[in-house]
């Protein structure tokens, strides 16, 4: 298996090496349907050229080719393949299709070689593009979200989604793409139904923005080739209170860590600032919703009892044995970053992802030491099975683990 994951690098002190792709990059038994499956393809691709060339956006946004190629049973079908025939890998499936790009609205590249591969004209016979079963356009339902299809906008309805784009690897490019799109909802915006554009970030490998939008606009983003993925917000599921309640009725003297020990910031609930077991390893707690500071109440303290509960594992570890010995010996510093409010909600205008970046460039910028960053924000939704691809969170984290390796070898 190759490097699958390139911007993910294995810490210096591990030391393995990987098994690697085999060069071919395709393997599988050859077809003896050769030329009339070439054809086929050929076909295909007449089918999802004309429309993108037909095609005008109501969001002013340029007709990208988008597609899918789905790759036949027992065969496989590389990354380096798919880029010797002119297209860019935007991401693979679980059910081996390759969701694919290409700058040439003509597939000019891709065209030449099915026509070798064919037999309708001589020359190499790229037998690897046997691998192909066919090439598919992206339908409006493969960009509707897990949490959208459990919970679809109602007509009427004024729904807060996040909606992501394909990441063409150009930011310039995304940026233009989120600022058209936020024009058009804003000039669609009336009394009765306010749409925009709320927040928006733009990473190494993600594009996204939180939108509020009718049923009818959704449809219409639904359309667009650009569009990887529409699905309403993340919604963070936390234990209550009462079930971490700990009978402790007299708490020993806990003696601060020295002041250059490891400091771990942890993302969610917010702490109590004056508890006995936090105040003396707190090193600063604040709280990132918005800017303006309107939609989380009550400061960085936490009234739910989640943030307090991971806090207490992070910086005491086994808390069950500490209330046995009466002992708390704390060895690190805590941070905590607060991002849910009293009903531990998110904010609605605000992305998780904007809130966790804020976060984490807050602490690690200002305090050297802050090395360790927990986030136990989970969504009882989203639970990750074999075969479902990457949750957006997930490629945030790595990508924010990535960003901090490289510069300050921070952990998360």
């Amino acid at each position: 298996m190759g490097n699958q994951f390139e911007h993910l690098r294995l810490p210096r002190i591990i030391n393995i090496e990987l098994p690697r792709r085999s060069s071919s990059g395709f393997s599988g038994t050859k077809r003896t349907d050769i030329s009339e499956h070439g054809k086929q393809l050929l076909g295909q691709i007449s089918s999802l050229i004309e429309p993108v060339k037909q095609k005008t956006s109501p969001f002013r946004l340029d007709p990208k080719l988008i597609f899918k190629i789905k790759v036949a049973e027992k065969h496989s079908f590389s990354d380096n393949l798919v880029t010797q025939t002119g297209l860019n890998v935007l991401a693979r499936e679980p059910n081996k299709a390759i969701v694919v790009f290409s700058s040439d609205n003509e597939l000019t590249e891709f065209k030449k070689r099915l026509e070798n591969y064919s037999q309708i004209k001589d020359g190499p016979k790229y037998e690897y593009l046997g691998a192909i079963d066919e090439l598919v356009p992206l339908e409006p339902e493969d960009r509707i979200g897990r949490l959208l299809d459990i919970k679809r906008v109602q007509p009427g309805e004024l729904a807060a989604l996040d909606l992501e784009l394909w990441h063409t690897g150009d930011r310039k490019e995304m940026r233009k793409y989120l600022d058209d799109i936020a024009d058009v909802l804003e000039s669609l915006t009336s009394n009765t139904a306010p749409m925009r554009m709320s927040d928006s970030y733009i990473g190494d490998y993600i594009c996204i923005a939180r939108i509020k939008v009718t049923e009818e606009i959704l449809n219409l983003l639904l359309l667009e080739e650009i569009v990887k993925e529409i699905d309403r917000p993340p919604q963070p599921a936390f234990e209550t209170t009462a079930d971490y309640n700990l009978p402790i009725s007299n708490f020993p003297e806990v003696v601060p860590p020295p002041e250059d020990n490891c400091g771990i910031l942890v993302i969610d609930s917010g702490v109590p600032r004056g508890h006995p077991l936090i105040a003396p390893v707190l090193g600063e707690a604040e709280v990132f919703p918005d800017a303006k500071r309107q939609f989380i109440k009550g400061g960085a303290d936490d009234v739910h009892g989640h943030g307090t509960s991971v806090a207490g594992i992070a910086v005491y570890g086994n808390v069950d044995n500490c209330i046995q010995q009466r002992s708390f010996d704390p060895t690190a510093w805590l941070f905590s970053a607060r991002v849910t409010d009293e009903n531990n909600k998110y904010d609605e205008d605000l992305l998780l992802e904007t809130q966790l970046d804020e976060a984490i460039r807050a602490f690690v910028e200002q305090y050297s030491n802050c090395k360790v960053i927990n986030i136990s924000l989970g969504n009882d939704e989203q639970i990750y099975r074999n075969g479902l691809k990457q949750f957006r969170l997930a490629a945030k984290i790595d990508e924010i683990a990535y960003q901090y390796q490289r510069t300050s070898g921070n952990n998360v």
